[in-house]
């Protein structure tokens, strides 16, 4: 989940590499260790400070509400079933985490934006790079989540504000 959400956020899955290593296997570790170092500097040297909002808005999402509970709920599901009996395959139900884990990153992100200032549709897409009507829709679910509110027209543009 963490690779996707560093995907979603422009960042790079490739950034975080994750091993499971017997200390019986130092050979592996070793081969695993070099190819980690290796492909690190193939991308270059991670300035955080140029993905401020980006991170910003992915520690929100990992410490949201709807992201965590699907998570807690993942092996239950896969194992036992939903509450209407039905087993999910793990396919399908990371299919539905990484739609929520977008969706959700895309919110906070957009709610950092307005936070900063950005009232408008295109100012918030300016700064998050999200298109216009992608914006427009989650400012709804926004708006009904109490996060955010129209806060009026300023030349015939709708503004928003943070709650």
């Amino acid at each position: 989940m963490t690779q996707k959400l560093l995907e979603i956020c422009g960042i790079g899955r490739q950034r975080l590499h994750l091993a499971w290593v017997s200390s019986a296997e130092a050979q592996r570790f070793v081969d695993i260790t070099k190819k980690t170092v290796s492909e690190v500097k193939d991308h270059g040297k991670f300035d955080p400070k140029a993905f401020k909002l980006e991170l910003e808005a992915a520690l929100m999402t990992v410490n949201g509400e709807d992201v965590r509970w699907l998570v807690g709920k993942q092996i239950s599901i896969t194992t036992k079933g939903d509450v209407y009996g039905r087993k999910w395959d793990m396919e399908k139900y990371q299919e539905v985490l990484d739609t929520i884990l977008e969706r959700e990153y895309q919110k906070n992100l957009i709610y950092l934006a307005i936070q900063q200032g950005k009232s408008s549709v295109r100012e918030v897409s300016k700064v998050t790079g999200l298109d216009l009507l992608n914006i427009s829709y989650l400012l709804a679910d926004l708006e009904k989540t109490n996060r955010v509110e129209f806060s009026g027209m300023t030349d015939k543009i709708p503004s928003f504000a943070a709650l």
